[in-house]
């Protein structure tokens, strides 16, 4: 799982990018079979005069080039990316979860067609 984090208004330290590898990684390590690579995407909307500005996009590349795309915003920029995590996780499981059931249909289908 191939993990690149880039930021917008502010400097990428290695406790932000340490911290975006560990959640991403604790969130979807049992997916990650499924899972190309990963773009989290952070910045800074207001600088430095406060409120919910920190907004952070994971962009998820799934087999046969689909992609998922999660957008968070929070005050605290650790509170958005374990925000996101989570979201991402959930947005690819049931992603997968459709994925198996349309091709689950699929082959029903094919079974019936080819059995008459």
């Amino acid at each position: 799982m191939n993990i690149t984090t880039r930021t917008q208004g502010f400097e990428l330290n290695t406790a932000i990018d340490a911290f975006v590898r560990n959640r991403l990684h604790v969130a979807l390590k049992r997916l990650s079979a499924s899972v190309v690579a990963i773009d989290v995407f952070a910045k800074d909307t207001n600088g430095p005069k406060g409120g919910v500005d920190k907004q952070v996009l994971i962009r998820v590349q799934l087999p046969n080039r689909q992609v998922l795309a999660v957008e968070t915003a929070h005050e605290n920029l650790y509170a958005a990316i374990e925000k996101g995590a989570k979201r991402t996780k959930r947005a690819v499981r049931r992603h997968l979860r459709k994925a198996r059931h349309i091709e689950k249909q699929r082959l029903r289908d094919l079974a019936t067609v080819s059995g008459t």
